[in-house]
């Protein structure tokens, strides 16, 4: 039998070692093959550092109401110039600056204002004679004397007088009294024997009526007081 390997003899050095006297031939080992190192290395004392993505919330009771002082009260004040003030004739001297001009005496030319009073049920525009301190109301054919009375007081750039007739009353008139059924009566003047006269409208009797002489006086043709509308 033959001693050479059947693949041949190993080739010469340094490739290989010379043949076992036996007969025998020696390969080479492959490559020799890295092995982990122990201990291993110690790692990086460096962290990687930590990126936050989401965040989670949990439920929480929601916050208090925002607290909040409220507004003052506002106290608003009637915007209507209009009043009818208390007074007699001892006194309405002092309502001078705030009472509404409504005529004149024609034997002196001193100033009426506009009034209305009580009587018989009846609430009844009339007129003051401020410097003579006398007031009357018409009623029932007779210019009636009265001593406790209300002062229209307004100021003049808020009321007008407009034309009216046979008892009517244009828009914007003021009702300032009633008669006993319950009827509006309303501010009128009249153009009568050098004066100008206020007193009132009756629609239902179809004209004005104011005092003058005495007597209840009515007018078919007349001015009727009325709000700037």
């Amino acid at each position: 039998m033959s001693n050479i390997p059947p693949n041949g003899p190993p080739p010469p050095p340094p490739y290989g070692y010379p043949p076992h006297p036996g007969g025998f031939a020696y390969i080479p080992m492959p490559a020799p093959v890295m092995m982990p190192m122990y201990p291993p290395p110690a790692p990086d004392p460096t962290p990687n550092p930590t990126y936050v993505t989401n965040y989670y919330y949990p439920h929480a009771p929601p916050p208090p109401p925002a607290t909040t002082t409220p507004d003052p009260v506002r106290v608003v004040e009637d915007s209507n110039p209009i009043e009818w003030v208390q007074s007699s004739p001892n006194t309405a001297s002092t309502l001078t600056h705030r009472a509404f001009v409504a005529g004149r005496e024609g034997w002196d030319g001193s100033p009426l204002w506009v009034i209305r009073s009580h009587h018989s049920g009846e609430l009844i525009p009339g007129k003051l004679a401020i410097k003579h301190r006398s007031a009357y109301i018409p009623h029932a054919g007779k210019e009636i004397p009265v001593h406790n009375f209300e002062v229209l007081c307004a100021p003049g750039n808020v009321l007008r007088w407009v034309p009216a007739s046979n008892g009517q009353v244009p828009v914007g008139a003021i009702p300032a009294g009633n008669s006993h059924s319950g009827e509006p009566l309303y501010i009128a003047r009249v153009n009568h024997l050098k004066s100008v006269t206020p007193g009132k409208v009756h629609p239902s009797h179809g004209c004005c009526y104011i005092s003058f002489g005495g007597e209840e006086i009515p007018m078919k043709n007349y001015e009727v007081l009325c709000k700037i509308v």
